[in-house]
């Protein structure tokens, strides 16, 4: 009998495991290799402007959008995902990337987090969103994500 209910519960653990792992996106970490990747693949780039440790909005939104299976599979067949990241603890980034982050925000004029900016292969801007409701709808995430991609 315990066998039979260590086996079961060895099922079903790996089952949990596989769902929550079906929608994990995949973050680039690098820009100038998420844009070789996006030239390559020909899909545009998301732009993520967030502060990472100190913006309640931008985690709302990571928990409600960017964490959600529809985005993951939008994600998956149509974009590169890129976080240019501000956090307030420094030791969280390098200094190479925090530079990049500068200069991407500068580049395309981002003042305030979250702050979703949607470019082509070549670095044209395509479609931007900003903030998040503190209603917690991603439905205007996804709207504005539709609209986007049809642009292209």
């Amino acid at each position: 009998m315990k066998k039979i209910i260590f086996s079961l519960l060895f099922v079903v653990g790996f089952s949990f495991i596989s769902v929550a792992q079906d929608h994990k996106v995949d973050w680039q970490t690098d820009y100038d290799k998420a844009v070789k990747k996006a030239k390559k693949q020909d899909k545009p780039i998301l732009l993520f402007f967030t502060g990472s440790d100190w913006c309640g909005p931008c985690k709302m939104l990571v928990s409600d959008f960017f964490e959600s299976k529809k985005f993951a599979k939008i994600a998956k067949e149509s974009l590169i995902i890129y976080e240019a990241d501000f956090p307030r603890n420094k030791d969280l980034l390098t200094q190479k990337k925090r530079k990049k982050n500068y200069y991407l925000s500068t580049m395309y004029d981002v003042s305030s987090y979250p702050t979703i900016v949607i470019i082509d292969k070549n670095g044209n801007e395509i479609a931007r969103k900003k903030s998040y409701n503190l209603m917690r709808d991603p439905s205007y995430h996804f709207q504005f994500l539709k609209k986007a991609l049809n642009k292209i």
